[in-house]
């Protein structure tokens, strides 16, 4: 269903300090990013909300690839405590099932107390697209048309080919997994045109409710097998493209292409910032995956290409930390990859440059690396904006 809006308001993105996930700071952050959003929309008392947070895999305690267990929890009580008449959550997690998750995590057997089920997507199907949208044969998962509300749980991430996954981002777990390969394999190096797709699915499912977890974000090897990093925040915003465009900067991310492809496209929303200022340090960034140079957009098509193919990061893969497990020959969308001797070989030829093998890595072991000719072309670019700065040009 369309969730009730209260006509037209100014979208407003709340930040709440939370120094950790025990519920006596827990509780309140989460109220307070929250308590907005419920009024925006009129309440839930007699409607039913769907949690889709975002459970990529579980693969340690705290894993920080994965929104906290106890934001779950505790989400869920909130909307149960407001009057819900079902609250359920749902997932598609990439390798392990919601419920084993969940088991993994510790909370299933709370959540059953609760009466809030959990299971992952089954039924996928084609969707009637909204105006504005660039791909019309997005095949998503049809459940959350089963609830009033469907609520965001993101976690803030850094995303080898994205740069940085949050609230839009996480939408893309309503794609079947099978699909979500093929997106990769479709897009290749493309990725304004990825970008355009999860632009595609935020407009077509709208979360009435969005929340990001950066209690404890990754940084660095994103979105799988990252370092966590105390960032001490929770924002909530009752539109996810709002929420992402509040918070990327102060995650330290300028110029998110995700961002960029949405004001091209006139999509983010007027909103306004509430709620506790938050001073971190910058994430430590993957490297870049694409680095087409401004001054290189004029170029000719095939010149174009040349560059494209030489100036992009690459997933180089570290012999030590690689156990063999052979799943990211079994995620990569064009086959690129191989097991030799108990080892990923690359075939850059093939490969598109998705990272998803990179994503599902347990071990950490695939890192994007720039090649030298891009970082001397980075360090030229920034001499020549320096010296045009310098100038006044």
């Amino acid at each position: 269903m369309t969730p009730q809006t209260d006509g037209g308001a100014k979208i407003q993105t709340v930040f709440a300090r939370c120094p950790d996930y025990s519920e006596a700071n827990l509780r309140p952050a989460l109220e307070a990013v929250l308590s907005p959003q419920l009024r925006y929309h009129g309440g839930v008392r007699g409607r039913s909300v769907m949690l889709k947070p975002n459970l990529l895999a579980w693969r340690r305690e705290h894993d920080p690839a994965c929104v906290d267990p106890r934001i779950i929890v505790e989400t869920a009580k909130i909307f149960l405590d407001s009057g819900a008449s079902r609250v359920a959550v749902m997932e598609n997690p990439a390798v392990q099932s919601v419920p084993a998750i969940l088991r993994a995590m510790g909370i299933d057997e709370e959540l059953k107390k609760l009466d809030v089920p959990f299971a992952g997507f089954r039924d996928y199907r084609k969707t009637e697209p909204p105006e504005g949208v660039r791909f019309h044969d997005l095949e998503i998962a049809a459940e959350y048309r089963d609830f009033d509300f469907t609520a965001d749980l993101a976690k803030a991430k850094t995303h080898g080919m994205m740069t940085l996954t949050m609230c839009v981002k996480n939408l893309f777990g309503l794609v079947n997994g099978s699909a979500r390969l093929g997106w990769h394999l479709s897009v290749g190096r493309d990725f304004d045109c990825f970008a355009d797709m999860l632009l595609d699915l935020y407009l077509t499912i709208r979360p009435a409710f969005n929340i990001l977890d950066a209690v404890v974000a990754m940084e660095g090897n994103g979105p799988g097998s990252g370092s966590p990093v105390n960032c001490g925040f929770l924002c909530g915003a009752p539109d996810a493209l709002a929420l992402d465009a509040a918070a990327a900067p102060v995650l330290g991310v300028d110029d998110l292409v995700l961002l960029k492809r949405a004001e091209a496209r006139g999509l983010i929303p007027d909103f306004s910032t509430a709620g506790d200022e938050i001073r971190i340090p910058p994430l430590v960034l993957p490297d870049p995956p694409d680095t087409m140079l401004e001054w290189g957009l004029a170029l000719p098509p095939l010149f174009r290409g040349f560059m494209r193919e030489h100036l992009i990061a690459k997933p180089v893969l570290d012999p030590e930390k690689c156990v063999g497990c052979g799943l990211c020959v079994k995620m990569c969308p064009p086959k690129s990859l191989r097991l030799q001797d108990g080892k990923p070989a690359f075939r850059y030829n093939e490969c598109i440059r998705c990272y998803c093998c990179q994503e599902h890595c347990p071990k950490g072991a695939i890192r994007p690396k720039r090649p030298f000719s891009m970082r001397v072309l980075e360090a030229m670019e920034r001499g020549i904006r320096t010296a045009f700065l310098r100038t006044g040009h």
